[in-house]
């Protein structure tokens, strides 16, 4: 039975990892948060109200949960000029003064239901905080998380928190080049090879194309939660903090009939994950494939179909559009692997880049492959973008006119 889009929706997330001194006082939220976190219902702020309706400024209360599970009620503001700004207000400064927020610090908020939040916090060194120390042999709710806001020096290997490191990995990291593996959002598996160079723990090879394949760049924030055994899963938010979604279509697949996919499968105590789990997963991840190119760190692990579980591709056959982000422009290009797999694209080359089929200019440019998808990259590719004027925010529409020869629409923004 395909899975529905509903069957893969999370609850709407915030992040904000680096507060600053005002977000102490008023936290602004987007828009789009806030007006699910709103409560039409919500009773009046009490005193206030009547200013509020005065200077045309709407208030609600919501409730957000606190770490340790104490309610506090929180003003929520929105402007009403329409403008999409809103905020975390009266009753904020209070919450987080009682838990010890600072300059640095980082929360995340993840909506209940209307009207209500958790909180999650994040302490200067991006873990999350612990505000009581368990006895021994005490479980804790939450496993532990570090939060992250990628910067331009990220997108090559990213530096695990040094405080995230020696807390957790310290007795499982045993040598120099061991893999981790990264849970996507939507479920997906990643080999990425950890590197120490002291006194840090790098991700690396396998790091730049797990971005490149979710279209992940400067701004970006990732929320890292640890499974243990090396097993991370993560979520993606946006620049402006909110949870980034992904179109679920990119698992409904063909039934593999295009390609072997003999790639060993890993048992649950491998990847740290329980049966009940692992069962789970695969029923999430029962229509991915993998290409015949085992050998690539980076690549996926995929989950064998059952021949009579047929998806249909809603994939154009000989086409596609990616919006442009400044990683994409400057290092790589993901390309879907039922794109690649249906124009017969099954391994490195060069392809013909071309604007218009009237004129004689092309540009020459190289695509890789890393089982489940490809991707274009190097001088070539630069120059295309660079002789083009692509900037951040177009879209360009590829199409295969043979294999190897891809006509391009670019739509400036």
């Amino acid at each position: 039975m395909p899975l529905s889009a509903g069957s893969l929706r999370r609850r709407p997330k915030f992040a904000a990892p680096l507060l600053s001194p005002a977000c102490l006082h008023r936290l602004s939220v987007p828009g789009e948060f806030a007006a699910r976190l709103d409560d039409d219902d919500a009773a009046g702020v009490g005193e206030e109200e009547e200013e509020e309706e005065e200077s045309g400024r709407r208030a609600a209360a919501v409730l957000v949960v606190g770490p340790l599970g104490k309610v506090w009620r929180v003003e929520l503001r929105r402007s009403p000029s329409g403008d999409g700004e809103a905020w975390l207000g009266g009753g904020w400064s209070e919450l987080a003064a009682a838990h010890g927020l600072g300059e640095g610090w980082g929360v995340v908020l993840r909506l209940e239901r209307r009207g209500v939040a958790s909180l999650r916090v994040f302490d200067p060194g991006f873990c999350l905080a612990r505000f009581c120390t368990p006895h021994a042999g005490m479980r804790t709710k939450d496993r532990p998380h570090f939060i992250k806001l990628l910067q331009q020096e990220d997108l090559e290997k990213m530096k695990i928190p040094e405080k995230f490191v020696q807390q957790h990995l310290t007795e499982t990291y045993t040598n120099n080049h061991q893999n981790a593996i990264i849970v996507c959002p939507l479920g997906k598996f990643w080999r990425v090879e950890l590197q120490r160079e002291q006194p840090d723990v790098l991700l690396r090879d396998g790091w730049a194309p797990f971005l490149a394949a979710h279209d992940l760049s400067e701004g970006n924030i990732l929320l890292f939660r640890y499974e243990g055994n090396m097993v991370f899963t993560v979520e993606v938010f946006l620049q402006n903090g909110c949870l980034k979604e992904y179109k679920t279509a990119a698992l409904y697949l063909t039934d593999g009939t295009e390609g072997p996919s003999n790639a060993p499968q890993q048992s649950a105590a491998k990847v740290g994950v329980s049966p009940v789990k692992r069962k789970r997963t695969r029923r999430i991840e029962g229509t991915c494939l993998e290409g015949p190119n085992r050998k690539s760190r980076a690549s996926p692990i995929s989950v064998k179909v059952e021949p009579h579980k047929k998806h249909v591709s809603i994939v154009s056959q000989n086409s596609f559009t990616k919006e442009m982000t400044a990683y994409s422009i400057h290092s790589l290009l993901s390309v879907r692997g039922t794109f690649c797999s249906q124009i017969g694209l099954l391994e490195a080359c060069a392809i013909t880049l071309k604007i218009s089929m009237k004129k004689k200019g092309s540009w020459r440019v190289a695509f890789k492959t890393a089982n489940t998808y490809g991707y274009i990259n190097g001088p070539g590719w630069r120059k295309f973008c660079l002789e083009n004027e692509v900037k951040e925010g177009d879209c360009l529409t590829f199409n295969a006119i043979e294999t190897t020869v891809w006509h391009v629409v670019i739509v400036h923004c």
